[in-house]
């Protein structure tokens, strides 16, 4: 196989991976459908690395978690495009509620 076509595989694989992301997280909001507060849920049922949130129903983005064996827990808020991720966070919980603040926050204008 030459390289081109492994670089068209390579990026197949990735737009598969990216559109299994979107299902689960579909899937997720779903279930947090109705929900008032802050409220957090797994993307992936068995792992707690990566976890939707949302408050009062509206999509927040996600938090997850970084970090390696013997280390604390950092966790990271990310905010939907094109805002970038910030952190880190002691725990899941606090980086959830820093999304808050980034979702409600009217962007300034310069006059």
């Amino acid at each position: 196989m030459s390289n081109p076509d492994a670089k068209v595989i390579q990026e197949a694989e990735r737009t598969v991976y990216r559109a299994k992301l979107r299902l689960l997280e579909e899937q997720v909001l779903a279930t947090l459908n109705g929900r008032s507060g802050l409220a957090l849920a797994r993307l992936w049922a068995p792992s707690p690395v990566i976890q939707i949130v949302t408050c009062d129903g509206v999509h927040l983005g996600r938090v997850r978690r970084e970090s390696h064996r013997g280390d604390p827990e950092r966790w990271f808020a990310v905010p939907p495009a094109p805002q970038c991720p910030h952190g880190p966070y002691p725990t899941a919980s606090q980086a959830a509620q820093s999304l808050v603040g980034t979702r409600f926050t009217a962007p300034t204008t310069s006059a």
